[in-house]
């Protein structure tokens, strides 16, 4: 499969599911670049055991974890070493400012552990072993991450108003 192909039928899925991991459109561009590019660079390495898509929202997932931490390391040592700009970006204080009145904003609000089981089970339409494989972690796992996920949606006051308002 070219290239083109690929970035046509998968590039829009993969960018989506960059997103809903950084929460930052320029930082879910380039780990989709990366994803792409990684890819490129060992397409013999996929083995077919799964399909594409699979492969590639390992990928994406393994990059977006590998910038997680990233940005965990930086903010830790700008806490010890101020290193340039340490105001928050417009767009880190427009999602901090924001009223959390929708559905995707709560869900952002969990935990990346329940946040991503969510995405994947409910957006992407993962089942539950995909899942599994997809994170390394055994299914009954997955499925107790769904279920406090729920719970915390569930006890969320601003998602029992949406949905009783009829949104």
């Amino acid at each position: 499969m070219l290239l083109e192909q690929i970035v046509e039928q998968y590039g829009e899925y993969l960018y989506h599911l960059s997103y809903l991991y950084m929460k930052d459109f320029q930082l879910a561009e380039e780990i989709t670049q990366d994803v792409l590019m990684k890819y490129l660079l060992h397409k013999d390495d996929f083995r077919k055991d799964a399909s594409l898509k699979t492969y590639l929202t390992r990928i994406a997932i393994n990059c977006c974890h590998d910038e997680l931490r990233k940005q965990k390391r930086k903010s830790f040592i700008s806490k010890f070493l101020p290193l340039g700009r340490t105001e928050p970006s417009v767009e880190q204080t427009y999602i901090a400012t924001e009223d959390f009145a929708t559905l995707k904003q709560i869900v952002f609000a969990l935990p990346l552990h329940y946040r991503e089981v969510i995405v994947l089970f409910y957006y992407e339409e993962f089942d539950v072993s995909e899942i599994a494989s997809l994170l390394n972690v055994s299914q009954n796992t997955v499925r107790t991450r769904i279920r406090r996920a729920r719970e915390l949606l569930k006890t969320n006051p601003e998602l029992e108003a949406i949905f009783y308002e009829g949104i």
